[in-house]
Order: C-alpha cells, then sequence, then structure tokens
C-alpha cells in the first residue's frame, strides 16, 4: 500500500484530496498522552502516526514524537461540519493512530467531530529486557 503525506503538494492537486477536503470543512483538535507505570512514567519519543486509508492509499496526517512529558498536542485533524440538527448523529471522521515504542506497535481507531478536541491516552507495557534491566534503562 503506498503511504502518500497529507501536505504533499502532489497530493494536494488530486480529486482524492480535493474530494475530502470538500466533505471535511472544519477540524478538530487530537492530544496524544503516553505513558507506562499506570500513568506514573511519561514516555518520551514514542513515535505517532495519525493516518487514514483512502482509496487503498495510506495517507498520513502527522507523523511526531512524543515529547519529554509523554504529550503531542494540538493536531489539527479535518472533520465535516456540524449541523445544527440535534436530533441526528452528528457527522465524523474517522482516523487511524500507530504507536511505535520499545519493539511495541500499538494502534487505535479514533472518531473525531468539529470543533471537539479528543484525547488518547497510550498505555505502554515495559517490556523486561535479557540483560535484566526494564522500562527506562
Amino acid at each position: 500500500m503506498d503511504t502518500i503525506n497529507y501536505n504533499d503538494i502532489t497530493f494536494q492537486q488530486s480529486e482524492m484530496y480535493k474530494k475530502f477536503v470538500k466533505e471535511n470543512t472544519t477540524s478538530g483538535i487530537l492530544n496524544i498522552r503516553a505513558y507506562a507505570a499506570n500513568k506514573a512514567l511519561p514516555v518520551e519519543g514514542m513515535e505517532v502516526i495519525v493516518y487514514k486509508i483512502m482509496d487503498n492509499k495510506r495517507v498520513v496526517f502527522f507523523d511526531g514524537k512524543t515529547d519529554n512529558s509523554g504529550l503531542i498536542e494540538n493536531i489539527n485533524l479535518p472533520t465535516p461540519e456540524i449541523s445544527t440538527n440535534d436530533l441526528v448523529k452528528p457527522p465524523s471522521q474517522d482516523y487511524n493512530i500507530e504507536a511505535i515504542y520499545d519493539m511495541q506497535d500499538l494502534k487505535f481507531k479514533i472518531t473525531m467531530y468539529a470543533n471537539v478536541s479528543v484525547n488518547q491516552n497510550i498505555n505502554v507495557v515495559p517490556i523486561l529486557r535479557t540483560d535484566g534491566n526494564s522500562y527506562g534503562n
């Protein structure tokens, strides 16, 4: 499967991009918090990739690493506009999160809504190593 960066100029000239942007005129905010030991230890340096599969292509909206507090804040993701009708479920956009750290590859699916901030907590289970060390050593 091909991987495309959402901000790539070539992709932004494609019909797939134009259709997606037309359907997703607003945005929601995603915040990531990575930790270990029941939220006691922040996980620094976890690679986080936010993507969607569109027309059999992996479109990457964000690729970065957690800071020393285990955070990535304010990832802006396109979402459809919310209508004013309270009787119907608001339109949303689904995204995939892949979190890679210390030989662990964790996957999550999130649903984003316009003007809503979503927090994704990622708990890392320490891996015991053959040299007797564990997380943080």
